[in-house]
């Protein structure tokens, strides 16, 4: 117990200390990873898709704040998809659009899991998006899991068309695949198993109990893998079990670290810890320096109302 505390005291401290530059390197990161996977999926513009531009676009992430990051995935992705096929890079536009407004009007806290959900549904973990929003956001954020999760699901179906559309074949156009992708039972599937993922999440963090973020963390990818299981057995549609289970225990793992590292140390606001010895519980009320403004002192000048009293006394107040 004392080491866990003293291992999240000196983390506590270090984030608090370079807590900027840290999220400027997140997103840094975030943004080479999205650019990378966007361009690998949907690489038809060489321009787009060179060395100097993912370069280029990776740097301006370290400076832009979290919503600008998403603008700019957003405006990669359908660029690229633009390059591939002029309806259908304008339908992904109307959808992100139409998800934007979704988000907007029910106040989501943020909008990174609209091309985030696509990115991370190619690199086979899109259970990690859902996780995260349960975790660090509220209920309202559900509309950001939904509007991402049938963007990219929209995403897969073009990509899994690719042949067909780069041929020209007929019946590949965006309402044609638009249409391919409602009328499976495996978007309905995805979209609910990342629904429930979100809300079990949302749910069991708020427990009272001090392993409250690893039950939900467990609830959730349980709730999720339920649904898809279920899609899997009766009507034969999801991914395939290996790579459902593999990502599953991925954002399990993540999961669990998020919640070692930040349950009771959210870092960005005042938080209450509570632990306990062989003879105590503690309750303790941790307020972040940065939020503390150090208290101004005044120096007024009092005028003597005696004759024999010098001209001018400084008291210091």
């Amino acid at each position: 117990m004392k080491v866990d505390l003293a291992v999240r005291s000196h983390v506590s401290n270090f984030i608090i200390r370079n807590e900027n530059v840290l999220r400027k390197i997140l997103r840094a990161i975030w943004t080479l990873l999205g650019v990378a996977v966007i361009s690998s999926s949907f690489g038809y513009s060489s321009l787009l898709s060179s060395l100097p531009v993912k370069a280029l676009l990776t740097v301006a992430g370290f400076f832009l704040p979290s919503s600008g990051v998403a603008v700019m995935l957003v405006i990669y992705q359908v660029l690229q998809v633009l390059s591939l096929s002029q309806s259908i890079g304008i339908m992904v536009f109307i959808m992100f659009a139409l998800a934007y407004l979704f988000c907007y009007s029910y106040k989501a806290r943020s909008y990174t899991l609209l091309p985030g959900m696509a990115i991370l549904y190619r690199i086979f973990v899109p259970y990690v998006g859902p996780m995260a929003a349960g975790l660090f956001g509220g209920y309202h954020d559900v509309t950001s899991v939904i509007g991402g999760g049938v963007i990219a699901y929209y995403l897969k179906t073009v990509h899994d068309a690719v042949p067909s559309i780069t041929e020209g074949a007929d019946g590949t156009g965006a309402f044609d695949l638009l249409s391919s992708m409602v009328s499976g039972s495996g978007f309905y599937f995805f979209i609910f198993s990342m629904i429930a993922l979100f809300l079990s999440v949302c749910t069991l963090k708020n427990l009272k109990t001090t392993y409250s973020w690893i039950i939900a963390v467990i609830g959730g990818a349980v709730a999720q893998m339920l649904i898809e299981f279920g899609g899997l057995m009766f009507f034969g549609t999801g991914p395939a079990m290996l790579s459902m289970v593999a990502g599953d225990l991925i954002s399990i793992m993540l999961g669990i670290v998020c919640a070692l590292l930040f349950r009771n140390l959210d870092f960005s606001r005042v938080e209450r810890v509570q632990f306990e010895d062989d003879d105590y519980y503690y309750y303790v009320t941790a307020v972040p320096k940065i939020h503390i403004a150090e208290e101004d002192k005044e120096i007024k000048k009092i005028s003597p109302q005696g004759p024999d009293e010098p001209d001018d006394k400084e008291v210091d107040t």
